[in-house]
C-alpha cells in the first residue's frame, strides 16, 4: 500500500514539473516571437476610449465620395480614425499589433489626402503627410496597409495627392509635394512659393493603369520645382486632368501624357487649394482655386497686390476673380490689440522683418486688406455655396483675425462670416461694422465639455482648420482648435458632437474615440473607490464616473475638472493621506506651470500654494517646452513632507516633449509651500522616471533613474543623498532602470531597457527576497510601466515601447494573472499602443485596467 502511494505522489510531482517545464518552455518561444515577428493580441479584450472627443488640433479630415455616413481624420497627434455614423462615434485605422507608427506599418500617421473608387466603396488609397509612401485599402478605410509594390517608384518623395479616374478605377494619380501640408507651409515676400517645399518631392505626378501595380512618371510641361496640391480628374471626360501646384495651375486633355499651364484671367501661379463643382443634372463643371494673397506697400500701410479666390466655368481655360467684397477694413478694429497684433506679426512675418519694425514702417492698419486663405469648399448641391477658411490664431504667422470660416451664397459676389464665436458678435461697437458690410451678427457656435469657450473672447482665438461636405452635401464638417464641429444647416449654426453628456448638472461625457489628447498618467486612492483621476495635457483633469448614456451605452463616462479655470497641463495629482479634502496639482506646461495648487474644499476651489519649479523661459514657436513633474507623494507619517520628480527625456517615455528643467527628485518639507532638489548621489542631470516610498520603511526612498549611468537608486533618509542599488547593475545595463513597485505580498517588480538597449537586454524582473536576488518574468529589451492588482497579487500589467533592437515591434500592454508565469498581449482598439506613457489596474473593479497614451487620451478595458 505504501509503495502505491509513493508511486502516485511521484507521478503527481512529475505532472506538475512536466507542466511547469512545458509552461517555461511556452514562454521562451512567447518571448522569441515577440523580438521577431508581430504577435497577434488577444481578441477577447479590446481597449476602449473614454475621455473628452477630439479635444486637439486637426487639419487632416476627408469624407468618402460615395458614403455621406463615412468620415476619416487624423489629428496631429499621431492618430488616424474612421467614423461610418457621419462622426458620432470613432474607430482607430492603425493596426495595434504592428511595429511603432515612425515606420509607417501601422497606416497613415497623418492623411494626406486619399480617393476611393467609384465602383467600389472598398478599395482606396491615401497618401500621408509625414510618412513617405503610398497606403491601400480593401475594406472601406477600416485599415490601412502600405502600398509595398509602388514604393521603389515613389522613392523618396512625399506623396501630396490621389486621385481615381471615376469611370475606371484601375486608373489612378499620385502627385508629389508638401503644399497640402498647411500646418507648416508658410508663404512671404521672400518665398512666394513656399517656405517648406522638399527638392525631391517637385515636378513628379505618376499615372498607374492597374491599380497601382505599375506607375509612369507623367511629368512632361510642369514646372521644374513644381509641388501638387491637389489632382482632380474631370467628371465627365477622363482624358482632362486638373493639377494645382506652387508653380502654377495645370490642365491635361490626354490623360496626363503633356500638361498646360493655364494662367488667362490668373494673377499668381502659387495655387494654395482647388476644388471642383459638378452639376450631375447638367454635366457642367465649375473649378475654384485659392491663389496666394500677397500684399505691397502703400505709403503707410498695405494693399492687395494678387491673389485670391478664383473660378472657372469652361473647364479651367480661363479663370475670374470673385474675391467679391472679402477685402476687410481693418481701421475698424484700431483699438482691438489682439487683432492689431495678429495682423502685424503676419506683415512681419511676410516681410521678414520684426514685428516692431513692421509697425514702424507701416503704422496705418489698411482701410482694404484680404486674408490669406487656406482652402475652399462648394456645396455639392449648389454651385453658388461657397466656404473659405481663414485659418489663424492669436501667434500664428499663418493669417489674422477676425472671420474663421466666410460663405458665399451667390457665387463669389457676397461674403460674410459663417462661423461665429465672440463677445463681439453679440453686442460693442464692431456690430454697426458688420451690419454695414451685410454680415449676420450673433454667435452661432455651441461646444459641449469646452463650452467655457463660448463667447470667452472678443473673437475666437483660434480659427476653423477646414470645411468639408459629406458625399451628398447634408453634413459641413470644420474643426476650430480642439473641438471637431458639424453643420446641419449649410452652416447657420455650428455644434459639437465630439462628446455626449451624461448628466445635465455636471461636466460629464462619453467622448466620440476620436481623441486628440496627450494622456499624461493615473492617479488612485482607495478611499475613492470608483474613481480614476485621469491627468492630460491642454485638458486638466478626468474622472472616471458610472454613468451611462442610451447614445453611447457601452463608453466610459469621466468627469471633467477644469480646476483654475483656463488651459492648463496638468501632471500629478494627489490627495493628502489625512485629510481627503486637500487636494494637490502640478502642471507642466500652459497655465500655473511649475505651481503647486492646493485645494481644501475637495477639489471645488484651486489656489497657488507653492512654486515647484521656478517659471521657465518659453521661446516662441518652439515646441511645447515642459516640465514633466510627476509621481506627487507623501511621507505617511508626516505629510509635510512631499516629493516628486522630473524626468529628462520625458518625450522618448511617451510624454509630451523633453523636459527643460529640474531634472531629478524634489523634496517639501513646509507642505508644498517651498521645494528643493535632492539628487546627491544620483547622476548628474538626472533622468529619474519614478520615485517611490518603501512601503514598511518611511525613511525609505527608491528612484528609478534611466540613462548609461542609470539605475535603481536608495535612500535611506528621506532623499537627502542616494546610493545605487548594487544588485539592480546588471539589469540596468546600458540604459537604467525605468519603473518600481511593491506588491502587497511583498513581491517587489522593476523594469528596464530603452529604445537602444540590446535585444537580451531590459524586461520585468521581481524579487521574491527584499532585492536579494531578481529574477526576469518578462523578457523584452525596454519595458516601461508595471502595476500589480492590489486585489490579487498574481495580476500583474505592464507596457513595453518599441525597441530599434527588434524593429520596433509588439510595443503595448501585456497581462499575467498567474503572476508572471504566462502573459497575453491586450493591445486590440488602441492604436497608439506603441505610445503608452502609464498604465493602471483599478483598485476596487477586478479585470479593469486603464491605459494612458501620448496623444489619444485614457482608454479602458474590462475583463
Amino acid at each position: 500500500m505504501l509503495s502505491k502511494l509513493i508511486k502516485m505522489n511521484f507521478s503527481k510531482i512529475a505532472v506538475v514539473l512536466l507542466l511547469v517545464t512545458a509552461s517555461a518552455h511556452s514562454q521562451k518561444i512567447f518571448f522569441k516571437k515577440l523580438k521577431t515577428e508581430d504577435v497577434k493580441s488577444d481578441p477577447g479584450m479590446v481597449w476602449q476610449q473614454f475621455g473628452p472627443g477630439m479635444s486637439g488640433n486637426n487639419k487632416s479630415a476627408f469624407w468618402h465620395p460615395n458614403d455621406p455616413k463615412a468620415l476619416y481624420i487624423s489629428p496631429n497627434m499621431g492618430n488616424s480614425y474612421a467614423s461610418f455614423d457621419g462622426g458620432h462615434t470613432y474607430q482607430t485605422v492603425l493596426d495595434e499589433d504592428a511595429s511603432n507608427v515612425k515606420t509607417g506599418l501601422r497606416g497613415p500617421n497623418e492623411f494626406g489626402d486619399m480617393d476611393f473608387s467609384r465602383q467600389s466603396d472598398y478599395f482606396g488609397f491615401s497618401t500621408d503627410l509625414k510618412l513617405k509612401g503610398l497606403y491601400v485599402t480593401g475594406n472601406k478605410g477600416k485599415t490601412w496597409v502600405p502600398h509595398k509594390v509602388s514604393a521603389k517608384t515613389f522613392g523618396k518623395a512625399y506623396l501630396a495627392s490621389v486621385a481615381v479616374d471615376p469611370k475606371d478605377d484601375n486608373v489612378w494619380y499620385v502627385g508629389a509635394g508638401r503644399m497640402g501640408y498647411i500646418g507648416k507651409i508658410l508663404f512671404s515676400k521672400e518665398k512666394p512659393h513656399g517656405t517648406y517645399t522638399d527638392d525631391g518631392s517637385q515636378q513628379k505626378i505618376w499615372k498607374s493603369t492597374d491599380k497601382g501595380q505599375t506607375w509612369l512618371l507623367i511629368k512632361k510641361g510642369l514646372h521644374l520645382k513644381a509641388e501638387v496640391q491637389k489632382i482632380i480628374v474631370d467628371p465627365v471626360n477622363s482624358e482632362v486632368l486638373y493639377v494645382s501646384t506652387n508653380y502654377g495651375f495645370y490642365k491635361s486633355t490626354n490623360g496626363g501624357k503633356s500638361w498646360n499651364q493655364k494662367t488667362k484671367g490668373l494673377d499668381t501661379d502659387v495655387i494654395r487649394y482647388l476644388t471642383i463643382h459638378h452639376d450631375k443634372n447638367t454635366g457642367k463643371r465649375t473649378l475654384f482655386l485659392i491663389g496666394s494673397v500677397e500684399w505691397e506697400a502703400d505709403g503707410k500701410t498695405m494693399k492687395d497686390s494678387v491673389g485670391g479666390v478664383f473660378k472657372s466655368t469652361d473647364e479651367g481655360e480661363s479663370w475670374q476673380k470673385i474675391n467679391g467684397d472679402l477685402a476687410l477694413d481693418l481701421t475698424q478694429f484700431s483699438k482691438d490689440k489682439n487683432i492689431k497684433k495678429g495682423y502685424y506679426n503676419n506683415l512681419a512675418y511676410y516681410l521678414g522683418v520684426k514685428s516692431k519694425e513692421a509697425v514702424e514702417k507701416f503704422p496705418e492698419l489698411p482701410k482694404s486688406i484680404t486674408q490669406r486663405f487656406t482652402q475652399i469648399s462648394v456645396d455639392p448641391n449648389d454651385v453658388n455655396n461657397l466656404y473659405l477658411i481663414n485659418m489663424y490664431s492669436n501667434a500664428s504667422r499663418n493669417n489674422f483675425a477676425p472671420g474663421s470660416m466666410w460663405r458665399s451664397k451667390d457665387g463669389g459676389k457676397h461674403w460674410y462670416i459663417t462661423f461665429r464665436n465672440g463677445k463681439r458678435w453679440n453686442k460693442g461697437k464692431d456690430i454697426a461694422y458688420w451690419k454695414s458690410r451685410n454680415n449676420p451678427i450673433g454667435t452661432n457656435v455651441s461646444y459641449l465639455h469646452l463650452n467655457h469657450w463660448e463667447n470667452r473672447d472678443d473673437y475666437d482665438r483660434k480659427a476653423c482648420n477646414f470645411a468639408k461636405f459629406n458625399a451628398d452635401g447634408t453634413i459641413l464638417h470644420a474643426q476650430v482648435a480642439k473641438i471637431s464641429l458639424m453643420s446641419y444647416d449649410k452652416g447657420e449654426t455650428w455644434i459639437d458632437i465630439d462628446d455626449v453628456q451624461t448628466n445635465p448638472n455636471e461636466e460629464s461625457y462619453i467622448g466620440a474615440g476620436n481623441s486628440n489628447m496627450p494622456g499624461h498618467g493615473f492617479y488612485q486612492d482607495s478611499r475613492f473607490p470608483g474613481k480614476v483621476y485621469c491627468m492630460a495635457g491642454e485638458n486638466t483633469l478626468w474622472v472616471t464616473n458610472d454613468e451611462t448614456s442610451s447614445k453611447r451605452p457601452d463608453g466610459q463616462s469621466a468627469t471633467f475638472h477644469n480646476l483654475i479655470g483656463a488651459e492648463a497641463s496638468l501632471s500629478a495629482y494627489a490627495i493628502h493621506p489625512k485629510d481627503v479634502n486637500k487636494h494637490y496639482a502640478m502642471f507642466f506646461r500652459q497655465h500655473e506651470r511649475g505651481s503647486l495648487m492646493r485645494s481644501t474644499d475637495g477639489g471645488k476651489h484651486w489656489e497657488r500654494h507653492g512654486t515647484a519649479i521656478p517659471k521657465w523661459e518659453i521661446k516662441a514657436y518652439s515646441g511645447d517646452q515642459p516640465v514633466h513633474q510627476l509621481n506627487l507623494i507623501f511621507d505617511d507619517g508626516n505629510p509635510e513632507i512631499m516629493y516628486f520628480n522630473v524626468p529628462k527625456s520625458g518625450r522618448s517615455m511617451e510624454y509630451v516633449g523633453n523636459s527643460e528643467v529640474g531634472f531629478g527628485v524634489h523634496k517639501s518639507i513646509d507642505g508644498g509651500a517651498t521645494w528643493k532638489q535632492t539628487n546627491t548621489g544620483l547622476p548628474d542631470n538626472p533622468d529619474v522616471s519614478t520615485v517611490r516610498k518603501d512601503p514598511n520603511n518611511p525613511n525609505v526612498l527608491y528612484a528609478t533613474v534611466q540613462g548609461r549611468k542609470g539605475g535603481l537608486f536608495k535612500s535611506e533618509n528621506k532623499g537627502e543623498s542616494w546610493k545605487k542599488v548594487s544588485g539592480t547593475i546588471k539589469i540596468a545595463a546600458n540604459t537604467g532602470i525605468n519603473d518600481i513597485h511593491f506588491a502587497k505580498d511583498g513581491n517587489i517588480y522593476i523594469t528596464a531597457g530603452f529604445k537602444t538597449e540590446d535585444m537580451d537586454n531590459g524586461g520585468l524582473w521581481m524579487s521574491e527576497d527584499n532585492m536579494k536576488t531578481w529574477k526576469r518574468i518578462f523578457d523584452y529589451p525596454w519595458v516601461n510601466r508595471v502595476e500589480v492588482a492590489k486585489y490579487d497579487t498574481n495580476v500583474i500589467l505592464i507596457s513595453t515601447l518599441p525597441n530599434n533592437a527588434v524593429k520596433g515591434r509588439n510595443a503595448g500592454t501585456y497581462l499575467s494573472k498567474d503572476g508572471g508565469k504566462n502573459w497575453i498581449k491586450i493591445n486590440k482598439g488602441n492604436g497608439q499602443s506603441d505610445r503608452i506613457n502609464d498604465i493602471a489596474i483599478d483598485y476596487t473593479v477586478p479585470g479593469k485596467y486603464y491605459v494612458s497614451t501620448y496623444g489619444s487620451g485614457f482608454y479602458v478595458t474590462k475583463e
